[in-house]
């Protein structure tokens, strides 16, 4: 194999690690997620740089064929590395796609980023003054009834103190005047105002403890399966290796697809319906350009074969 694929190809396939790996680690930051949008660019970058020097490589060996019709058939090195490179990269890219909708989203979600650009945090503040009745949520939590109620605070912002009215902030038991709350805010900016410490939320609390770790789970199951398929059809990987256009294009084309229905997870904060479409959506884009690859090159070997 040319030195010049050889080394576009693994700078395509790093580049696409670690924009994956960045997006199914559990320290994820809220969009815009620039560390994983560059990532992306780097690896569409390399791609076609691969797809270009591939090309100029395969019509530089057409001319030697025509020239010397007794020149050994090109065979590609052993792939069993990269049966396994791929196979988790295939699993990879689609567990990232899919932890991309888990997370905050919607207003609250932008509201969330506003604040941790501006270096807000959660902070313990004392309950003022309660405004009208608490209401009981029917939940139980260590046998204590829960109840959310419209609170006042002093907020200390850095441009100085302000009473502050907090609306559906959830209480073990009656809340009281005098009693310590956790709230999430801006000290620099008291324009973006004052809520409840998302650690309540019972979205962020199935998302964080059960969603992504059922995601990693199948995603690493589902990398040793395809690894173990791919490494028992080494021989397909190899042929994948060298650049066809009617094979690679289409499937880039599909991957294409599938950034492209993860962009708007990556740049804002589509309602919960929509961002798990969009993650499912792309989710299935590795798969299925792993399925049309797998028929071009097989088709191919039927067609050369008779």
């Amino acid at each position: 194999m040319n030195i010049g694929t050889r080394l576009t190809g693994w700078a395509t396939l790093l580049a696409a690690y670690a924009a994956v790996v960045a997006g199914v680690i559990p320290l994820r930051e809220l969009p815009p997620k620039r560390q994983q949008l560059w990532l992306l660019g780097l690896a569409a970058g390399c791609a076609l740089c691969w797809i270009c020097v591939s090309w100029l490589v395969t019509a530089r060996r057409r001319a030697v064929l025509r020239k010397r019709a007794s020149r050994k058939r090109y065979e590609p090195r052993s792939s069993r590395l990269v049966c396994w490179v791929l196979g988790f990269a295939i699993a990879l890219a689609s567990g990232a796609a899919l932890c991309q909708g888990v997370g905050p989203d919607g207003p609250y979600g932008e509201w969330l980023a506003k604040v941790g650009r501006a270096d807000g945090g959660t902070y313990d503040v004392r309950i003022q003054r309660i405004v009208g009745e608490p209401r009981s949520t029917d939940v139980e939590i260590n046998d204590v009834d829960e109840f959310a109620s419209t609170i006042e605070v002093v907020i200390p912002f850095d441009s100085g103190s302000r009473r502050v009215t907090v609306e559906n902030v959830h209480t073990r038991g009656m809340p009281e005047e005098g009693r310590t709350v956790q709230l999430r805010y801006a000290p620099s900016r008291p324009d973006l105002g004052v809520r409840e410490t998302p650690d309540n939320d019972i979205g962020t609390f199935v998302g964080r403890l059960i969603a992504l770790p059922a995601i990693w789970v199948l995603t690493f199951a589902a990398g040793v399966v395809t690894g173990m398929v791919l490494h028992g059809n080494e021989f397909g990987v190899r042929s994948a290796r060298r650049f066809a256009p009617r094979v690679h294009l289409p499937a880039a084309a599909l991957l294409a697809c599938g950034a492209g229905l993860v962009l708007p997870l990556l740049t804002g904060f589509p309602a919960t319906g929509t961002g798990w479409a969009l993650a499912a959506g792309a989710a299935t884009t590795p798969w299925l350009a792993l399925v049309w690859v797998s028929r071009a090159i097989r088709t191919a070997g039927a067609t050369g074969a008779s």
